[in-house]
Parts: structure tokens; sequence; C-alpha cells
């Protein structure tokens, strides 16, 4: 490609900042305002190096969600993930500030300041430099590479300095912007932690209690409920989160498999349980190994937990196989994971003085049953008058399958209980 000129007025008028994460965008974006008054100032997301997808959605609507707070333009660029692992093959094992960084670096910078001159930018950074875990000889040698390239002039600040990691801390925590735990990259998250990568790179079906897909869901109605002037209000808290990996039931002779659900918070079965019943006792067929137990149901659907829960690994299974259930051997296997896990509650309006509150689910049952998140968007468009008014809160419980969610709300707010309560059910 041919240099081209770089445009020489000392001013910027416009500036395009890459936006790698909200957390680096909040303190760097809003310095750069501060810098550049005059200058108009776009946030592009182009991070195709975050894997999950899970995981790249969040950061996408915190970096949404970090833009608005700061009254910036915010686009978000293509996923392309696929043509990012392939700049980076052969240098997956590379540490972090080595090779395959630069190789990002260059990737994700060059899509940046094509973007740039799309837009008619006469300038590009990126909220990179805010980042401690990122070189900035590195930032500035493809940095002004592109510059030369492009005619595109690169602005390279480093507010770091003087304090401004710490300022840049405060105002995350002021602002709430959710702090993410590993690079972006699944190379990098293999190095950080290890096997727990493993637990970071399982997608579930629906929003279970904990998991990425349940913040999005959180994250995705903070964001709407702040783009109106509601106030809204984070409280995270920490439970012993249990994940079902795999499981199944099967009658070997007749090479039948049982449809099934997995009980919460049932135990692992060690390898595959070849058991026979031993007694049926109520709704519950009891075997011989391992305390493995049937609970028979009219139908095949999950329930939220109430009260307290034995920890014997137990399958959810419909009474017309009951027959089958007691005449036949049985093969089970059941896989699990339980880590110390975290979720949240947003509380959408000022909890205190309102009236009346609407408590809903965040997260969704095995069985898939749960709140659409369209339905919650539009509770809050309904309410948005009542909400401004103080008369009504709305509470998004995190992990209430569990009963954790509301157990928590009424610890750090006793006086809930006295307030005119609506549940919104899992359907």
């Amino acid at each position: 490609m041919e240099k081209e000129k770089i445009q020489s007025q000392e001013e910027p008028k416009k500036i395009l900042a890459h936006i790698c994460c909200a957390v680096d965008a909040i303190y760097f974006l809003k310095r750069l305002r501060e810098d550049f008054p005059k200058a108009e100032i776009i946030g592009f997301f182009y991070d195709p190096n975050i894997h999950p997808y899970e995981e790249y959605l969040l950061r996408l609507k915190e970096s949404q969600h970090a833009c608005n707070l700061l009254g910036i333009k915010f686009i978000e660029g293509d996923y392309n993930l696929e043509g990012w692992l392939n700049k980076v093959k052969g240098y997956e094992h590379y540490p972090e500030k080595g090779a395959r960084c630069v190789l990002c670096f260059d990737d994700r910078l060059q899509v940046s300041v094509e973007k740039a001159k799309e837009l008619g930018c006469d300038s590009f950074t990126t909220t990179l430099l805010m980042s401690p875990k990122k070189s900035q000889e590195q930032l500035l040698k493809v940095g002004k590479k592109l510059e030369n390239l492009y005619g595109v002039r690169y602005i390279h600040k480093d507010y770091r300095k003087g304090g401004g990691v710490q300022e840049m801390n405060r105002l995350v925590r002021e602002k709430e912007i959710w702090r993410q735990d590993y690079c972006g990259c699944m190379f990098a998250l293999f190095q950080q932690k290890g096997e727990e990568s493993l637990f970071d790179l399982i997608g579930f079906k629906g929003r279970l209690p904990g998991t990425k897909e349940e913040h999005i869901f959180i994250r995705q109605l903070k964001v709407e409920a702040s783009l109106k002037d509601l106030p809204t209000r984070e409280e995270e808290f920490q439970f012993i989160g249990w994940y079902p990996l795999r499981g199944k039931l099967e009658i070997p002779k007749l090479k039948k498999v049982i449809p099934s659900l997995i009980k919460p918070f049932s135990s692992p079965i060690r390898g595959i349980a070849k058991v026979d019943a031993v007694e049926k006792v109520g709704d519950f067929i009891f075997y011989n190994k391992q305390n493995l137990t049937v609970q028979l149901v009219d139908r095949l659907e999950d329930y939220p937990i109430k009260g307290s829960v034995l920890g014997n690994p137990t399958f959810l299974v419909e009474r017309k196989y009951e027959k089958l259930l007691l005449e036949n051997r049985i093969a089970a296997f059941l896989e699990v994971k339980i880590k110390p896990s975290k979720s949240r509650n947003l509380i959408i309006g000022d909890i205190k003085t309102a009236q009346r509150l609407f408590l809903i689910p965040a997260d969704t049952l095995q069985c898939g049953k749960g709140i659409a998140p369209e339905r919650v968007s539009e509770m809050i468009k309904t309410l948005e008058g009542e909400i401004k008014n103080k008369k009504t809160a709305l509470v998004i419980l995190g992990a209430q399958s569990f009963n954790i969610g509301y157990e928590y709300l009424k610890q750090r707010h006793p006086y809930v209980e006295e307030k005119k309560i609506e549940w919104v059910d899992y359907s």
C-alpha cells in the first residue's frame, strides 16, 4: 500500500478510539475528551480476539454502557474470530506482551484505522494504552506504522501515569463497570487460568445462575435503563454454583434412553453406575448404588429451589416411565461442576421510596423456562414514568432459581418485605 500524506492540523477534529474493554475505556475516553474538547470522538469496538462469544457480548455491552455514560458515539466492528485465529496461527503459546500480542495489535488497529478513514476521522487511538498488561512500546510501533501507511494521525497517550490507574479503578467502582478476569483471547485464558479456563469456554443452555449468559441479560437491561436516564444499582453477591455438564439415564437391555432432567445440587456419579431399584417411596425411587434417586414428576420441567435440598444424584423423570425404572437395571452417569460463583441483583429505580416492586428472575431453569429480555424491556418502557417518580422499582434477581437473589435482596434491604411485591414468574 502506498504511503498517504499525514494530515497536519495540530488539533484533531474527529478521533476514532478503538475500544478493547469498558474498564480501560471509561477513564481513557474521559481524559481524551478533556485533552481534545473540540474533537468529535467515536468509540469503535473491534475485538475478534475475545473468546468465547458470550465473553465478547459481555465486553461489548459494558463498552457500550461506558460510552453512553460519557456521551460518546459507539459502533461495533465485525466479530471476525476465524480471521484473527489465522493471523496468530503458530503463536498460540507465546506469552502476553510477546509476538502474538503484536500480531493482535496489528489486526485490531489496522481495521480501526481503516474504519477511521471510512468515517472521515483525521486521528485514531486505542484504549489498549490504558492496560497495564499491554506494552506501550509495541502499541507505539504499530500505531506509527499505520499512521504512515494510512495518513491518519495516531494519538499515543499514556494516561496511566500520575495516578491514572488509581483514578481509572475509582471510576470503574463508581460507575459499576464490570471488570473481566482475563485478557480476552483463549490463549491468554489458558495461560492465566489453567484447567479452570475450561469452565469459561463452556456454553450453557439458557441463563444458568452465575454464567455469562445470565450476566449478559442483566447488563443489557442496565444499558437500556441507563439510556432512559433511570437510576440503576448493581449489588453483587457470591454463592456456591452448581452446573450440570453431562448426564443420562439408560436401560441397557432395551437400549432405551429415559428423558430426564437433573435436580439442582445433585452430586456427580463416579463412572457409570449400573443400579437396581430398592424401593419406591412416594414420588421417589431409590437405587442400590451411589445414592442414585429418581423423582417422578407429572411433566418434565424444572422448578426454582425452595427450602433446603439434598445432594443425592437425582434425576427428574415423568411418571409414565415408572414401571420401566422399577423393573429394569439402569445405567446412569452424571457429571457436574461445583464452584464458587458470582451473580448480582440489578435495581432499576429508587427501591427505598418505591411503593411497588416488580421482582424478575434473571436466570432460567434447566428446561429453558425464563423471562425473555424483550418482556422486561417492555416493562421498563411501560413503567418508565412511575420509576422516575419513585413510585415503582424493578429488581432483576440473579441466581433466583437457587432462591439466592431474593434472599440477598432482603439482607441488604430488609424493608422490601413491607412493599407491595409483584413477582414476574418463570415462563
